[in-house]
């Protein structure tokens, strides 16, 4: 077996026992636990019992399920070591063997034997059989083996001149035992045969690792050392005449071996190098069985891959059933219990080394595994639940939720919540919620929903000790109607509600003013502004109870529902992109969002035209901790010019100088500091997208108020005192005393306290300043609990400490970020910028974007935003900005591929093209975009002979030798798609076309007889002179030589055809017709505007088309579809719009169908319909499940 790092676990095979064993291969220890508490991913209690020092270094092991604490240890000498393990005693008995080799197996039986498999020697047998059954009646309180006689020979020998690879017992059975002979297969021996032959043989190279399926003895596990696959046992195939037909068809058809039930070829992941052949390195480490649950399977790669396999019998008829057949079994479902295995990072301390099933108290709980840890730790891992999760997974939580809007409206009623629509029916909108699917019948609920509040109930209840709980008590407690009551709600799921509406709400066109109108309706969260400590609330307190205003509530109408569900597709349609003022504008619902996108405004436009670039640093989108600590992230030298070092801390500074001097900045007037330019520059950083006046409009902590409240004012107060601009402050708070009397006493104190501080003499200024203090009796607790900015100016009257104005987190963020910029020492600085962050990155503060900018830890931010509030569109498109240029990290990535997956699913297609576009603009690093291009999403083939339609190479033609792109028009480039390559094949051979049609018309002219006389009266015609036809042009499309011979001895305007991309080059048919007009799609078109500039109508001047040339000749208005639709001088005809005339040409393909239409034609014609155009076709090439979205 595998020797395993840092050692191995075992649980006790007795089921009656909760202990387990950790025997440390380091140290040579052998150590005994016992479980006393919790048991789950979160937290494991266990004590230590016993333990046995200098232990031998060993090749096997075994614990006993029948005498506690009895341990035998195989070694590479053949010695067997029987250990006593729970006394601390270090006891041991040896059982000797006749002949030395390497003891490679050991397994207890329930009985008290003992069998040895050994290596293979001449002469001699390798299985032994002990009876170690009298050391069960020893006295468990004695020490040691004192009183136990030494074992002197075995009672049993079997297997001669072989290598047993591995043994076990079955409980069941004790006297029966499995052992694997290497090179040979398995064999199963009944030890009360006299003649001591195998029972049962199975010819295999799985010899290693046997596991008994604890809760099914008819079925046991085997692997081999150099495969990576795991095969699964049936005992009972004793011969052929008992097996089922079925059974014995497996065997036959698909190469099961005889005796086996399950065959996995890959039961682990390979890896790239191959394991050592021999007996100490394998794929697999070790392969264990589940007691609790039958057919669950566990299995360990020496990689720390630990995979649970959850078997099943194969479904047979009750006809074909035979007792006592072996079955076959599948694989139900796997599970990765670690998915980090492959992790560099973790792998070196997090590999799990060993692993066993924990014995649990009731079947009622989820199975688990205690696994070892490279590093020595101890985990438990929880098979992840089916049952509990299956009811929700019924249900498509991805919107759009197709189908489960309840019936389709009539297409000619409008929707009332769209903009510029009025209300005419509501009753159009009730329909059933897709939230419904989940409120179940009364009877039904304990039955579907039983699972998952059983695992709910148990998620944290001891298992183990004196205070274990009682799982049975609590299931059944579980169950109550109460307990549904509070999972679900009062109202079930999503109940339809007679919520009232404000007015206006329906014709309210911008996605969030619809928000703040159903929040004014919900109400708030908390009416008083104050928390359950009766203090005021911070800005992140604020910001997470307006989101969980409308989470919180799920009896909405459809209406309602319809905004909330799909809030980002919305936005999406409102070009909620990278236009960062409008951006502001999109979200204005949301205040603190709206600030995010204001900061982005102002680092954009601080950053363009290299505005943060000084050699050799770029320092675009950093933010004010990142900054401060120089922090050039995951990939520095994306922010360091090429071939450059980052710059130490003078670098940095004289860098800064560069960068503030270009910008225009005041030079810094605050604390004493030795880092000067890094405060400019985060001063500036407070700043971007905020503009500090009277006027500003602070929405975050007073939206709901009018400008004549006295927080306006206070607020320009307060900002003004931030800067060190008392007398600004002061002077705001006179003005505003006339309308709010109650500020003349702040600005008189505020008044008196900056007089003092600004007096010459340090020593005596600063107790004139405690003397004011204390004779104003300033108590800042009595300062405003709903104004922020007040209890600000209150602070720094009652204290001066300018300390507590940065913690007070009632103001935003970046307030505090200013003052603890302009007034904290160094040190100071940067222990509450780093506690700041970290609180911003636990919490997922949007906030804090002042603090990391858009650099690595806004990641962390943002990845707890969305885990809260599932807002990946906002967190992908900040993100976007500089991942991948300036930041590497998995989740951005993972963000991305949501938010285009979602677009895709909503068939936004434009929007989701616009969004890769425009996101590789940005990630442009040097001019070069560092977000690989995505593949090409079209590709035209066949639907004859499913031949790509790229076109031919001529590897063999003399002329492509010396240009290998000749055969592309004009000498294109290879790189450009076929599709766009024949389009202009076909624009060259209807210029040609029309070339050849004019030159024939004169030579034809040229050619007309003329009659007269010459010399003698003799009358004569002008000879005919034949005139060759027009060569074509050098940079014509060409067939292969072969193609084009076969080609010419055809139809010889198909080569035109197949050079214009109308005809396929290997079948030579053409493309499909429009079943609208049922012309061929990409060829000139009769009822548009061709090149010529003429009108083209009648059948004559189609058949010419279709033929190559491009004239157009008159005729009468042919017949058919288009005739009626677009025919003659049509006035919807003259009045079709230049767009209409450009996607004249377009072709497009309904997916299902595979019907193909202009795309013209496609939008005259599904505006009014859903059904395919062909009268035999019932496909809805148009269908719309989510109509109030707007899909075209």
């Amino acid at each position: 077996m595998d020797r395993p790092e840092p050692g191995l676990i075992r649980w006790s095979p007795n089921a009656g026992r909760d202990l387990f064993l950790h025997i440390n291969l380091q140290h040579h220890v052998v150590q005994l636990h016992e479980p006393t508490g919790f048991a789950n991913k979160t937290k494991f209690d266990s004590r230590k019992l016993g333990k046995y020092d200098e232990l031998p270094p060993l090749t096997t092991f075994d614990w006993s399920p029948s005498v506690p604490g009895l341990v035998a240890v195989g070694t590479s000498t053949g010695v067997v070591n029987i250990l006593r393990v729970d006394d601390n005693s270090n006891a041991v008995l040896d059982l000797n063997l006749k002949m030395s080799r390497t003891c490679q197996a050991v397994a207890f039986s329930t009985a008290g034997k003992l069998a040895v498999a050994l290596d293979r020697v001449r002469s001699d047998n390798c299985l032994y059989i002990w009876d170690v059954n009298r050391l069960s009646t020893m006295d468990t309180n004695a020490y040691g083996f004192s009183s136990v006689v030494p074992f002197t020979d075995p009672i049993d020998r079997l297997e001669p001149s072989v290598s047993v690879s591995s043994v076990r017992f079955f409980e069941d059975n004790p006297n029966v035992l499995v052992a694997g002979i290497k090179g040979q297969g398995l064999r199963i021996h009944d030890l009360r045969e006299q003649s001591h032959g195998s029972v049962i043989h199975f010819p295999t190279k799985c010899c290693n690792n046997l596991a008994i399926d604890y809760a099914d003895q008819n079925y046991f596990a085997s692997s081999a050392l150099d495969q990576p696959g795991v095969m699964v046992w049936d005992r009972r195939a004793t011969n052929r005449q008992v097996a089922r037909p079925s059974y014995n068809e497996a065997v036959k058809d698909d190469e099961l071996p005889w005796g086996g039930a399950l065959r996995l070829e890959k039961a682990v992941r390979v890896l790239t190098q191959g394991p050592a052949q021999d007996t100490n390195t394998s794929y697999i480490r070790s392969i264990r069985f589940c007691r609790d649950k039958p057919g669950m399977l566990g299995v360990l790669s020496r990689a720390g891959q630990l995979r649970i396999l959850d078997t099943r019998h194969e479904y047979v008829e009750p006809s074909n059933q035979y007792e006592n057949s072996p079955e076959l079994l599948e694989v139900a479902r796997s599970y990765e219990m670690d998915p980090f295995y492959l992790d560099p990072a973790r792998h070196k301390h997090e590999k799990i080394v060993s692993f066993d099933w924990i014995t649990m108290p009731s079947p009622i709980a989820q199975a688990r595994m205690l696994v070892l840890r490279k590093n020595g730790n101890f985990d438990v891992l929880e098979k992840p639940s089916f049952t509990s999760e299956y009811p929700f997974k019924l249900i498509p939580w991805q919107p759009p939720h197709r189908g489960l809007e309840g019936n389709e409206p009539p297409e000619d009623k409008p929707y009332p919540w769209l903009p510029g629509e009025n209300i005419d029916n509501l009753n159009l909108l009730e329909r059933i919620s897709y939230h419904q699917t989940m409120d179940f019948e009364i009877p039904q609920t304990q039955e579907v929903l039983g699972p998952f509040l059983t695992e709910k109930s148990l998620a944290n209840k001891q298992l183990f000790g004196p205070d274990r709980a009682n799982l049975t008590a609590v299931v059944e407690d579980a169950m109550q109607s109460d307990v549904y009551t509070d999972l679900i709600g009062p109202d079930g799921f999503n109940r339809i509600s007679n919520l009232n509406f404000p007015e206006g709400y329906s014709t309210t066109a911008p996605i969030a003013e619809k928000l703040a109108a159903l929040r004014r309706t919900v109400g708030e969260r908390s009416p008083n502004g104050l928390n359950t400590r009766g203090e005021p609330l911070g800005q992140l307190e604020r910001h997470e109870n307006l989101l969980m205003k409308l989470m919180d509530r799920s009896n909405f109408p459809r209406e309602a529902q319809v905004i909330l569900d799909h809030t980002m597709i919305f936005r999406a349609k409102e070009g909620y992109l990278f236009n960062y003022r409008r951006n502001q504008q999109i979200v204005a619902d949301d205040p603190w969002l709206k600030d995010m996108w204001a900061w982005i405004t102002g680092a954009d436009e601080a950053a363009s035209d290299g505005g943060l670039m000084s050699h050799p640093l770029d320092l675009s989108y950093m933010g004010v901790y990142t900054l401060w600590t120089n922090d050039l992230g995951s990939k520095p030298q994306a922010r360091l010019s090429d071939h450059s070092h980052a710059p130490d801390q003078a670098g940095w500074e004289r860098c800064l100088n560069s960068i503030n001097k270009k910008l225009g900045l005041p030079k810094f007037d605050g604390v004493d500091t030795n880092r000067p330019h890094h405060r400019v520059m985060c001063l500036e950083m407070c700043k971007w997208g905020r503009n500090y006046d009277a006027d500003l409009i602070d929405g975050q902590s007073i939206s709901s108020l009018s400008k004549d409240a006295s927080v306006w004012h206070t607020m320009a107060a307060a900002q003004a005192l931030f800067r060190g601009d008392t007398k600004g402050a002061v002077q705001v708070l006179k003005q505003a005393s006339t309308d709010h009397p109650e500020l003349l006493f702040v600005s008189l104190a505020l008044q008196l306290v900056g007089n003092v501080t600004q007096e010459p003499g340090g020593g005596d200024r600063k107790n004139k300043n405690n003397t004011v203090k204390e004779a104003l009796d300033f108590d800042e607790r009595v300062a405003s609990k709903t104004d922020p900015y007040l209890r600000a100016i209150s602070s720094i009257i009652a204290t001066g400490d300018w300390l507590t104005i940065a913690n007070q987190r009632s103001l935003p963020l970046r307030d505090r970020v200013y003052v603890a910029v302009r007034y904290l020492p160094d040190d100071a600085l940067t222990a509450w910028l780093r506690a700041e962050t970290e609180a911003a990155m636990e919490a997922g503060n949007i906030e804090g974007i002042v603090l990391t900018g858009i650099t690595d830890p806004l990641v962390d931010i943002l990845a707890r935003y969305v885990s809260k509030f599932g807002d990946f569109q906002t967190a992908t498109l900040a993100l976007s900005i500089c991942s991948p240029r300036f930041i590497d990290d998995v989740r951005a990535a993972a963000f991305r591929t949501a938010y285009r997956a979602y677009l895709q699913r909503h068939h936004a297609f434009f929007l989701r093209a616009k969004f890769d576009v425009e996101s590789t603009k940005r990630s442009k690093h040097q001019g070069r975009p560092t977000l690989r291009p995505p593949g090409r999403q079209i590709a035209l083939r066949c639907v004859y002979c499913d031949a790509s339609t790229s076109l031919h190479t001529h590897n063999n033609s003399a002329s492509n030798s010396s240009n290998p792109n000749s055969h592309l028009p004009g000498n294109a480039s290879p790189s450009i798609p076929s599709f766009m390559v024949q389009h202009a094949a076909a624009q060259q051979a209807q210029a040609q076309a029309q070339a050849a049609a004019a030159a024939a018309a004169a030579a034809q002219q040229q050619q007309q007889p003329t009659s007269g006389t010459s010399g003698g009266g003799g009358g004569g015609t002008t000879p005919k002179i034949p005139i060759p036809p027009p060569l074509p042009p050098p940079d014509a499309l060409q067939l292969p030589p072969a193609a084009a011979a076969v080609q010419s001895s055809k139809n010889p305007f198909t080569e035109k055809m197949v050079q214009a991309g109308i005809s396929c080059p290997n079948c030579k048919r053409h493309l499909p017709r429009c079943v609208v007009c049922l012309e061929v799609v990409g060829m000139p078109r009769s009822d548009s505007s061709g090149p010529g500039g003429k009108e083209g109508v009648g059948e004559n001047s189609r058949s010419v088309m279709m033929m190559g040339r491009g004239g157009r000749g008159p005729g009468t208005t042919g017949g058919g579809t288009m005739g009626s639709l677009h025919g003659g001088h049509d006035p919807h005809q003259m009045a079709m719009d230049t767009t209409n005339k450009m996607a004249a040409r377009f072709p497009t393909f309904c997916l299902q169908c595979e019907h193909v239409l202009h795309l013209d034609h496609a939008r005259e014609w599904f505006s009014r319909h859903q059904e395919c155009p062909v009268p035999e076709c019932r496909c809805k090439c148009n269908f719309r499940a989510n109509p109030e979205l707007r899909y075209r």
